[in-house]
């Protein structure tokens, strides 16, 4: 069953065609779904629908959703393997080494600790038994931006040079 004349000459206007063209390209780059598209840029779905159709091969179509599977199920898979080593998780692991070094360092129990700074007790065992096994960095100073280091001065202070008078 072929277009009516009305509806093939509709989608065979160069600038209707040029207008819609950019919002399938659009849409296909944005990595959304196509109701998640319209809903954003203010498109008419079931309109949508119909260029897509006329402007996307369906094969095209099939191998982009594919491919966009792919990349959630990378995403998923990241997420779930734990911490990576970015800027990110460093302040993360930084945050945690130091209040396991305080936990430790002031004898209390995880519980109490945990409930004094409003802190998950569960957090807590995880990251001490993840620097116990060596999976985490405890030396969260070094972990620490450049700018919150310390300054630790390497030579003699002028005041020790004069002498006092």
């Amino acid at each position: 069953m072929g277009e009516s004349p009305v509806v093939s000459k509709h989608f065979q206007n160069k600038a209707r065609r040029a207008y819609w063209s950019v919002h399938v390209e659009a849409w296909q780059r944005s990595g959304l779904s196509r109701r998640g598209y319209c809903r954003q840029n203010g498109v008419a779905d079931h309109t949508f629908k119909r260029w897509v159709a006329v402007l996307v091969d369906a094969k095209a179509l099939q191998i982009q959703r594919e491919l966009d599977a792919e990349v959630r199920r990378k995403r998923r898979e990241r997420r779930r393997k734990g911490p990576s080593h970015n800027k990110r998780s460093q302040a993360v692991q930084a945050f945690w080494a130091m209040h396991i070094e305080t936990m430790i360092w002031s004898g209390l129990s995880i519980r109490d600790y945990a409930a004094g700074l409003h802190l998950s007790p569960y957090s807590l065992r995880k990251w001490r038994d993840r620097i116990e096994d060596g999976e985490a960095d405890p030396d969260w100073r070094a972990l620490l931006h450049p700018s919150a280091r310390p300054k630790l001065s390497t030579g003699v202070s002028s005041a020790a040079s004069t002498p006092y008078r």
